[in-house]
């Protein structure tokens, strides 16, 4: 069986704008010969080793023993299933354990981003033992087909593997393999981080099994899969010669947007610190008459404001809100580069015909926008279980409203796989751990609202915003898509200060970030600034070179909570 080892990046990260700063712990040798028998002479239950390869150092990477395996999977309700993982031992353990989330709807054991870059990049030089599973299948990211024994028959083992059972599973598992493989009776201090799916496998974690991760990483998260829903209205919105806005139209948009918006910190400096509380109306770029460039139509303008508006049920209660004003259009090509709504919403090329059940042809894949991929093959195989289902017949309607009981079985189905409850988190905190959540407000994948709408939430239940950050600190990334790239501070470490807020009591007050010239870590840093706990907004000094950390502060403020016109399209309420 094949698998992919993870990878490892050629370029680094300068250590002066705050990331990857590594601090060697004491060595642990290993106890046990990196090979298939003797890893499975470490009889942990249920587990098959299909290979142990010893990879040599390279640069600042340790020599390590790369160990992929499987692990039978059973319980929670559901029959044995079966999950693929990948364990990295390196040769300088520091006596911790770290998890990676996998990515879109998972399938193969490979992070991408969806683990923040820069705390990988430094996981084994540090010392970690690190770990990943596939989820329980083996698929490309956005199929879901592995979701269904036959039309109308859903595979429950997958299902409850991807949703949920195959992390913890591999977590015990890869921690009895840690502990045995180095000889050690404990391990020191386990650590999950996830962005995307991963963000959604770090949240679920937290609430249903909190003893698993002393501290928890959660970026841009798809923890509700009700998000699915934005796309199943776009389709329908969007997919008509009349209404549908190519990818050409995006920075058109975007230069509208910043013109309305990009003022309202203080500064213009081409970053939105608060898209919530902009006022940006769609119909001012609809085309005067006898003007037919760099204009929407009428239907291109209604588009726009369908993906700004909020989901419905029919009593008028917000079911998801809507995406953020800010950055739609993919700006950059480096290999930290994101994608905006081009690479999400609209494709990069039109539809092939408007009128075919997979507009783009071959079944929803490439070249048609991830959004419909994914909206298309959760709505097919998880949802409705009919394989050749149209994502248009889907009962939301194009101005934003789903009824009760297409809602209720939409939550039946998906639910399992969901960190919504605030309720949830209540033994995660009470045991004193840590979670770190961050989202990137121009995220096209993944409001950045709902995230925002959890953390109200918990705040709400902890008794307010400072007893919160006890234990759990949001931060927010003006101009950052999804988990990476965009024209905002992109590039930061999030695995160090949550060291130091689980192991020596020190909560970030900021995290240092940076941009890349073109997301190119191999190009110049042509940004700093500091990320703020919410709802704290960065804030400009009012002097100084606004592209330079030293010139913003996170004096605290609630900046965040203002909501203006397009936060209330977009679902919120004023707070």
């Amino acid at each position: 069986m094949m698998r992919q080892v993870f990878k490892n990046y050629s370029w680094a990260y300068p250590l002066a704008i705050g990331c990857g700063m590594v601090l060697m712990a004491p060595a642990a040798q290993a106890a046990t010969a990196c090979s298939v028998g003797a890893i499975e002479g470490l009889a942990v239950n249920g587990v098959t080793i299909v290979s142990a390869t010893t990879v040599a150092a390279a640069g600042t990477t340790p020599a390590y023993c790369d160990v992929v395996g499987q692990l039978n999977t059973s319980g929670g309700d559901a029959p044995p299933g079966s999950a693929g993982f990948e364990l990295q031992f390196p040769d300088n353990w520091n006596k911790k354990f770290l998890f990676y989330g996998v990515g879109g709807l998972a399938g193969s054991t490979y992070p991408d981003f969806s683990a923040n870059p820069v705390d990988r990049q430094g996981a084994l030089v540090k010392g970690y033992a690190t770990a990943i599973t596939d989820a329980g299948h083996l698929a490309g990211g956005t199929d879901a087909s592995w979701a269904l024994l036959a039309p109308g028959k859903p595979d429950e083992a997958k299902l409850a593997d991807y949703y949920y059972r195959a992390t913890h599973e591999v977590t015990v598992a890869g921690k009895r393999l840690t502990q045995r493989f180095y000889d050690r009776q404990r391990i020191e201090a386990a650590y999950f981080d996830g962005c995307s799916n991963g963000g959604r496998q770090a949240l679920v974690e937290a609430t249903q099994f909190p003893a698993d991760y002393n501290g928890i990483i959660a970026g841009d998260p798809f923890f509700d899969v009700r998000s699915i829903l934005i796309a199943a209205r776009l389709a329908k919105q969007q997919l008509s010669p009349e209404t549908y806005s190519p990818a050409t139209l995006l920075p058109t948009v975007d230069a509208a947007i910043n013109a309305s918006c990009a003022k309202l910190d203080g500064v213009d400096d081409g970053l939105i610190q608060n898209p919530a509380a902009c006022s940006f109306d769609a119909s001012s770029l609809i085309c005067k008459p006898g003007q037919d460039a760099g204009c929407l139509s009428t239907g291109q303008a209604d588009t726009l404001n369908a993906y700004f508006g909020a989901i419905r049920n029919t009593l008028g209660g917000l079911v998801y809100p809507g995406y953020a004003v800010s950055n739609l259009s993919t700006s950059a090509t480096g290999p930290l580069a994101g994608g905006g709504a081009d690479l999400w919403s609209t494709g990069f090329v039109p539809p092939t015909s408007f009128t075919a059940r997979e507009p783009w042809g071959n079944a929803g894949f490439s070249p048609s926008p991830l959004g419909y991929q994914f909206g298309d093959h959760i709505i097919q195989s998880i949802v409705t279980r009919s394989p050749k289902y149209n994502i248009r017949d889907y009962p939301v309607s194009q101005d934003g409203y789903i009824d009760e009981e297409t809602l209720a079985t939409f939550d039946a189905r998906t639910s399992a796989g969901t960190a919504s409850d605030p309720n949830g988190y209540r033994r995660f905190i009470r045991g004193g751990r840590k979670l770190i959540i961050y989202h990137g407000y121009s995220d096209p994948a993944l409001t950045p609202f709902r995230t925002i709408g959890l953390y109200d939430q918990l705040a709400a239940a902890a008794g307010g915003y400072d007893k919160l950050q006890r234990s759990v600190r949001l931060f927010m990334v003006p101009g950052m898509q999804h988990c990476i790239g965009g024209p905002g501070p992109n590039v930061f470490d999030t695995l160090t200060p949550l060291e130091a807020w689980v192991e020596q009591g020190v909560a970030p007050a900021s995290i240092p970030a940076a941009h890349y010239v073109n997301d190119d870590p191999t190009q110049v840093v042509d940004r700093t600034m500091p990320l703020c706990p919410y709802p704290t907004q960065a804030t400009y000094a009012g002097a100084g070179d606004v592209n330079a950390a030293g010139s913003w502060s996170c004096a605290p403020n609630e900046h965040l909570l203002q909501v203006g016109p397009n936060g209330v399209q977009a679902g919120l309420t004023e707070k």
